[in-house]
């Protein structure tokens, strides 16, 4: 039995400690998987409060204590598009910013914001699908369960989302190359 699902049992039995302790070991993971489904920091915290909310009055629904990281990573991925959908109805054209998708082509760029520029560039299933496999280390089989698809399925979005990611990234080094020659 590993270390997270002992804490689940426990916060099952009401160790409130042990709640606590399990949020604080899925704090960065959930972190990350808000940020690539909202790009809000604001919006991020707003979602990983929900889900706390929701995971803490439901605990004891949950059947099998050692996929609590999947289950809560699930409430977590319904709370963030419940979110956007939430903000799309009130999205204004004025609230976009200027120079959006802009490319800074300093020579000081580093090479992890435009991985992340790429991908906040990319269709919200391919974010999700590489956020979860490459940045929250879940496997394919996990992903599946999650997402209630089959394993085959997520191979083949992860091969699509790779090549779209790779794409992109090409695309966005191509345009900075041209600017920066000018």
């Amino acid at each position: 039995m590993d270390k997270l699902e002992k804490l689940a049992r426990r916060a099952q039995n009401g160790e409130k400690d042990a709640f606590v302790e399990l949020i604080e070991q899925c704090k960065l993971s959930m972190s990350r998987t808000a940020l690539a489904i909202l790009h809000s920091e604001e919006d991020a915290a707003d979602a990983i409060s929900e889900t706390v909310l929701i995971a803490f009055t439901k605990l004891c629904g949950l059947r099998q204590p050692k996929y609590f990281k999947t289950w809560l990573t699930r409430i977590l991925i319904y709370q963030c598009y419940h979110l956007l959908r939430q903000r799309q109805k009130a999205i204004s054209l004025d609230a976009v910013p200027e120079g959006l998708g802009e490319i800074d082509c300093g020579e000081e760029r580093d090479n992890v914001i435009d991985i992340q520029c790429v991908l906040q560039e990319l269709r919200e299933n391919d974010k999700l699908i590489l956020t979860l496999f490459y940045l929250e280390d879940l496997s394919v089989r996990e992903i599946a369960e999650m997402l209630h698809i089959q394993e085959d399925a997520v191979k083949t979005r992860l091969s699509r989302s790779r090549k779209r990611f790779r794409e992109l990234y090409e695309e966005r080094e191509a345009r900075c190359c041209e600017a920066c020659e000018k």
